[in-house]
């Protein structure tokens, strides 16, 4: 089932001219409980993971919450295909994006340890038949099966990422406005909140620069969420086909269908060097 973003509800560009040059498009990609198969684009999912091919592991030895040090079978997050979304930078070789990490937070970082896999899907046919279940893991980090159904939207940069000028205009736009909707910028025009492939990084806290080990500025890659809207961004962001579901009341299950909680309902955040010949991948977690 294909799911649609209501549109803004005010031309952003209109109003703030500004932000013309500003726009970038991001792949939501609307995870949904389903039971994908390896053949499928999915978060949580099974892999299309050779049978020869050696699962990867996290043997470091700060894994929180677990007493003795052993190596933990890492699981799988997100398999993107590029007939899916060929806005990710698959290499020339590629045609799948596959992100696994270990299911605990490190006390080092306070993040999980991220590996991303890019295969080509013709080169092989003997799939491992399923995953090795790690040892332990720790509640929230291990999603539930989801489908995908990506769809395109258009972004413009966090209310405390434009200039002071422009965040005053938007100040007095938002104070100027009566009625019984009252809307955000940040809430409801700028930044999609949820899991998503490119686009602006809808940062929990404070804006980040990331960069490789050779000082490049990495691109943004990937989101992944604990939840797919707020309450204040529900209005907003939830798919039209879903909006008669919205109610008063809290319900993370759909706010978060992949049941992955990230910190205090934070998000992981997965930057590229397209520089470096490695193509080397940083992780970043924030939560309030």
């Amino acid at each position: 089932m294909g799911l649609t973003t209501p549109p803004a509800p005010v031309d952003v560009v209109v109003l703030f001219p500004e932000l013309a040059s500003q726009s970038k498009t991001a792949v939501r990609l609307h995870p949904r409980r389903g039971t994908p198969a390896a053949t499928d684009s999915s978060m949580g999912g099974p892999l299309l993971w050779p049978a020869d091919e050696p699962w990867p592991s996290c043997a470091s030895s700060d894994h929180e919450d677990l007493s003795s040090p052993r190596p933990i079978a890492m699981v799988s997050i997100l398999q993107v295909y590029a007939r899916d979304v060929p806005e990710l930078p698959f290499p020339p070789d590629a045609d799948v994006c596959q992100v696994l990490w270990c299911p605990f937070v490190h006390e080092s970082d306070y993040r999980p340890v991220v590996r991303v896999v890019w295969r080509d899907s013709h080169l092989f046919a003997d799939l491992l038949a399923a995953a090795p279940e790690p040892v332990a893991s720790e509640k929230g980090y291990r999603p539930r099966p989801c489908v995908l159904s990506p769809e395109r939207v258009e972004e413009y940069p966090a209310v405390w990422e434009v200039p002071e000028e422009l965040y005053e205009k938007i100040d007095a736009w938002e104070s100027s406005l009566n009625g019984p909707q009252k809307w955000s910028y940040q809430y409801h025009l700028s930044v999609a909140p949820g899991t998503k492939a490119g686009g602006w990084v809808d940062w929990v806290q404070l804006s980040e620069t990331v960069e490789c080990g050779q000082d490049h500025e990495m691109e943004h890659l990937l989101t992944i969420a604990s939840w797919e809207h707020d309450p204040g961004s529900a209005i907003r962001w939830v798919p039209l086909e879903e909006q008669h579901l919205l109610s008063s009341d809290f319900d993370p299950e759909r706010m978060g269908p992949a049941s992955i909680m990230i910190g205090d309902a934070g998000s992981a955040y997965l930057f590229i060097c397209l520089q470096c010949p490695d193509r080397p991948v940083r992780g970043v977690s924030q939560w309030s």
